[in-house]
């Protein structure tokens, strides 16, 4: 992985902008996979922040919430070092797609690998910004890891309202979905880490990339990049576990509950009406909670991630 730029960028003196491009490698073509990286160096001494967003390829929410910081943050006024990768999954994202065709399983766990070595190696603090991508639409909120304190106070400094603590080997939650995480990876290996999402589909919302972007700068307040009072957040909602719920059946969703919604077992999320207007599958809620994620795009095939239910 070549990160010499990055690393001279690391090393220099504040207050400082400047870029770097990251390789991870090539497409069957022979073109780079270079992922941009912004390094702001403030005049101060101070934590080192890495800013992620998009390692998969469809959140074009995250990267806008990745560039308006990028583009808010003045070295001048600021301590420390800020690395914002505001699209860590180039291939995926020039198709809007979580993987490119062309190069499927490079972007699944050697990507993250990679970005692994990357950050723990030279230390500081993670913020990964995710969203529901093109067919999704997600709740605001946040996920740590079980004893990961600062990535706790992070979490509480962006203020979602609702806070999922991620415990290893979880039998609560969808087995092995977030143990090797990266950012679950992280945070094991010592640097704080938290995982955001919100909004999804297309276009992507105003509001909610204004209130990501707000919350993620808190966040820099909390871990004293930025020399601002922390602005207060209410207390989140607590999440024990969630569920990702997928039809059996393919055709077009009907009658979909919203983002939200309050269900108890076996309530309906959704219906299933095949290419004749039947309904051939009706969607409950395997647990009692909340709805964090519904698809925006009505066409479903089996198998399709459709809803999650946290609870």
């Amino acid at each position: 992985m070549d990160a010499s730029r990055l690393d001279d960028l690391l090393r220099a003196e504040g207050p400082a902008r400047g870029h770097a491009t990251v390789g991870l490698g090539e497409l069957p073509g022979g073109s780079a996979i270079d992922v941009p990286c912004t390094v702001v160096r403030g005049a101060a001494a101070g934590p080192t922040v890495w800013i992620m967003a998009t390692r998969d390829g469809d959140e074009v929410h995250a990267t806008l919430v990745a560039m308006a910081i990028q583009r808010r943050l003045d070295p001048t006024a600021i301590a420390g070092t800020v690395v914002v990768m505001p699209i860590g999954n180039v291939p995926g994202f020039g198709v809007l797609s979580r993987e490119h065709p062309l190069a499927p399983t490079y972007l699944e766990q050697r990507m993250d690998d990679r970005y692994f070595e990357l950050i723990s190696e030279r230390g500081g603090s993670f913020v990964d910004l995710h969203s529901a991508g093109v067919p999704s639409d997600t709740v605001d909120w946040t996920l740590v890891v079980e004893d990961d304190e600062t990535g706790t106070a992070m979490a509480r400094a962006y203020g979602s309202p609702f806070l999922y603590e991620h415990r290893m080997a979880d039998p609560d939650s969808d087995p092995g979905l977030l143990d090797e995480a990266l950012f679950v990876r992280l945070a094991q290996a010592g640097v704080p880490s938290i995982l955001i999402e919100a909004g999804g589909g297309l276009p992507p919302s105003p509001a909610t990339v204004e209130r990501a972007t707000a919350g993620v700068w808190n966040t820099l307040r909390r871990l004293g990049t930025v020399s601002e009072e922390v602005d207060p957040t209410p207390e989140p909602r607590l999440l024990h576990g969630f569920r990702i719920v997928t039809p059996d059946r393919g055709g077009l969703f009907a009658d979909g509950v919203e983002l939200g919604t309050e269900v108890a077992v076996g309530d309906t999320l959704a219906r299933v009406l095949d290419p004749f207007g039947e309904v051939v599958e009706e969607i409950g809620a395997p647990v009692a909670g909340v709805v964090l994620t519904i698809p925006v795009n009505p066409a479903v095939g089996t198998g399709t991630w459709a809803y999650e239910v946290g609870w």
